[in-house]
């Protein structure tokens, strides 16, 4: 693996209007007996006041826009999240059938750092363990970049954390290139926001509350259209339907894909649906 740097990437003061973004191949199981894990490309941004974490297919999605004039939308299984710089208190952003929601939660990580050290690419790199999210951790950080952040949630070394891995190796974070830009990402569009669709703040509970609603009744919105007659038809995978009777393949079908996956990176906070 090799990571590629920015010219003067080690000179690491921030202006008061610099993004310094650092891009994580994520290799994650969203199924916990999948043998193969999938992939995605995640983006750390470390702003001059807050800090946030992204998936890349956002940015993706935003360059063809602005190529097409259009403001289409997509959604990633990983839950974005920011916070203010050096603080433990983290926004989510999730989506639930075609509404965005927000909430706050508190994420103290307890690290334990030992003395062994190897070389990551360029860097001296040292090994750090927690216990965080109902998984055991192992990241190794260096000193040699001074931001005590991570991907995700996952903060507070001395040192910005390259690669970290939970024990049972279903998800594996590796830093694989940076660039510093110039004036701070302007992210509201495409995360805060989602193209005008602006979260609802709740709380954790609340949106645990929510997730369970849509799983057992899933495409309401849809069957209600159909039953009322605002909406004729409704068309998936090629298929037309064309009352809320025929839905029931489809509800059956989207209730075992959110059993099947649901192995979250905190995997004390996969909810236990009925």
């Amino acid at each position: 693996m090799k990571i590629f740097y920015v010219a003067g990437i080690l000179a690491f003061g921030i202006c008061i209007s610099q993004t310094h973004r650092f891009y994580y191949d994520l290799k994650f199981k969203k199924d916990s007996t999948q043998i193969e894990p999938s992939k995605s490309l995640m983006i750390l941004d470390i702003n001059p006041d807050e800090i946030k974490f992204y998936d890349n297919a956002f940015l993706e999605k935003e360059a063809e826009n602005e190529k097409t004039g259009s403001q289409n939308t997509s959604w990633t299984k990983q839950i974005p999240v920011t916070r203010k710089k050096n603080s433990d208190k983290n926004i989510n952003y999730s989506m639930i059938e075609f509404q965005l929601y927000s909430y706050v939660t508190e994420d103290p990580i307890v690290w334990n750092l030992t003395n062994e050290t190897k070389e990551y690419d360029k860097f001296r790199v040292q090994k750090a363990t927690s216990n965080f999210g109902g998984r055991q951790w192992t990241a190794w950080f260096t000193k040699e970049i001074p931001f005590s952040e991570g991907p995700y949630k996952f903060k507070g070394l001395p040192g910005l954390i390259v690669q970290i891995q939970d024990s049972k190796e279903q998800y594996n974070f590796a830093l694989v290139k940076n660039e510093k830009l110039e004036k701070t990402y302007d992210t509201k569009n495409i995360l805060e926001i989602r193209y005008g669709n602006k979260p609802i703040p709740v709380t954790e509970k609340i949106y645990i509350t929510k997730a369970k609603e849509y799983f057992n009744d899933p495409l309401h919105r849809i069957r209600e259209s159909l039953r009322n007659g605002t909406t004729k038809s409704y068309d998936d995978s090629g298929i037309r339907y064309t009352n809320a009777e025929q839905l029931v393949p489809l509800i059956k079908d989207e209730q075992k894909y959110i059993l099947k996956y649901n192995n979250p990176i905190e995997k004390n906070k996969a909810i236990k649906y009925q």
